[in-house]
């Protein structure tokens, strides 16, 4: 924030005067004493404080009791204002020649015994390992997850990626890589969404497919195609927002993506790209935010496929270029036919007996952020790949270009994310096979 002032509940006056300062920000309290902010002892310790237990607040991650002579604090940030809060709120004094020493390993605080005095250190980290964790629990709980963290992180470590995607959608027969690019799209985040598009003549498993994420999921918006005609982030016609500007933080099923009305193409181009689009109509001025992960299902031109897939893409090329992934489905032959009925006959299956579990399975994923252990020329290599199909495609109906610097990005996440793993080489590896795998659906 420009202005941090208004979370210290400061009055106009005192508000003027830090401002007259150039004190506007909470860093630059928490560095000060009483002394130089001349507000008085009282209201300046106060203020000081206040500011303080704010930033130790904000970046706190974790806090872990090595031993009685060891402390580790992870924390999101290690500049001077905020080191100064964490040691506040764990009551070390003056570092150097107190009761406690202190060593920074990048976002790592490392506080050792010097005194006695580091009891009362100790028996703070504690007191502050509680309250994290009762905040970790209530932000979970806001999440929409209940199960215990240590058992959704086994049941995921256990099945990662392709347990996922081949549990959840067992019911379909082949298309397999349908199946996981729903799952990268299901694993990617609001910030920073795998938008993926699915195109399939009638009778292919895309509505099966789109069945089992409603029924198996929750914060979907389904948009039929009534909807989708209308428009998705605004109807010209009455003014009205779209189904998109009310979908913040969800998944969002479209049917029928190639039914957008011409006019609301303009603002899906914004809205698919970075959560915001400015709408100005005759009965429309508004701004809109909205993080969302699209999952889209549409037919082809004519229906049916003809021997040149590509020409039967029924989008513009613009709005295909923000999807992240983009793939034909085959139609299902008839013993994948039966044996579909033969499941629903039965019934069962994993994702039926424990719903519950992949749903806050992938609300538990979406907070994790992977490190990227890849080594470079893994890395290399897969760009190097991206890079030729950018060259490739550009000029199709396709349309991959620049935005590829994201989603190459971003897919490797979403699947390392699943496995609540690091993006290793492993995960490049599967991460370029899902991207020229559906590339190649289009050949």
């Amino acid at each position: 924030m420009d202005d941090d002032l208004s979370q210290l509940g400061v009055i106009p006056s005192d508000r003027k005067k830090l401002e007259n300062m150039g004190i506007t920000k909470l860093e630059q309290l928490a560095i000060m004493s009483s002394a130089t902010l001349g507000l008085g002892s009282t209201k300046g310790n106060m203020l000081i404080q206040r500011a303080r237990n704010i930033l130790a607040n904000e970046n706190i991650v974790d806090i872990k009791v090595v031993d009685n002579d060891t402390i580790q604090i992870t924390v999101q940030q290690t500049g001077r204002a905020i080191i100064k809060s964490v040691l506040n709120s764990l009551d070390v004094y003056a570092v150097g020649w107190g009761n406690a020493a202190l060593k920074i390993d990048g976002n790592i605080m490392i506080v050792t015994r010097k005194s006695k005095g580091f009891d009362r250190v100790a028996r703070r980290a504690e007191e502050l390992t509680d309250i994290l964790e009762s905040k970790r629990l209530d932000d979970f709980k806001k999440r929409g997850i209940y199960l215990p963290e240590n058992k959704l992180k086994s049941f995921a470590k256990k099945r990662g990626f392709d347990g996922f995607w081949e549990n959840v959608f067992q019911e379909i027969q082949g298309n397999e890589i349908m199946k996981q690019v729903i799952a990268t799209s299901l694993f990617s985040t609001y910030k920073e969404p795998v938008h993926s598009l699915i195109i399939g003549e009638p009778g292919s498993s895309k509505t099966m497919a789109k069945e089992i994420i409603s029924e198996e999921f929750s914060n979907i918006t389904n948009i039929g195609a009534n909807t989708t005609r209308s428009g998705l982030v605004c109807n010209l016609g009455t003014g009205d927002l779209g189904a998109l500007p009310h979908s913040n933080h969800k998944v969002v099923l479209v049917d029928e993506f190639d039914k957008i009305p011409s006019e609301d193409i303009e603002y899906c181009y914004e809205l698919l790209s970075n959560g915001k689009c400015s709408v100005h109509s005759a009965k429309l001025h508004q701004n809109i935010e909205s993080e969302f992960i699209m999952i889209a299902f549409a037919n082809p031109r004519s229906k049916v496929f003809t021997k040149n897939a590509l020409a039967d893409i029924g989008l513009s090329p613009l709005l295909m270029s923000r999807c992240a992934l983009i793939i034909k489905v085959e139609n299902i032959t008839r013993d994948e036919r039966l044996n579909l009925f033969r499941r629903k006959f039965y019934g069962g299956g994993e994702i039926k007996e424990k719903h519950e579990y992949y749903d806050q399975w992938v609300k538990l994923a979406r907070q994790f952020e992977p490190k990227i252990t890849a080594t470079p020329k893994a890395v290399d290599q897969y760009i190097e790949e991206m890079n030729n199909i950018v060259e490739t495609h550009y000029s199709t109906s396709l349309r991959r270009d620049l935005r590829m610097t994201d989603y190459i990005r971003r897919i490797p996440m979403a699947i390392a994310r699943a496995s609540l793993s690091p993006v290793d080489n492993n995960v490049i590896t599967k991460a370029n096979d899902i991207i020229q795998t559906s590339i190649a659906t289009w050949r």
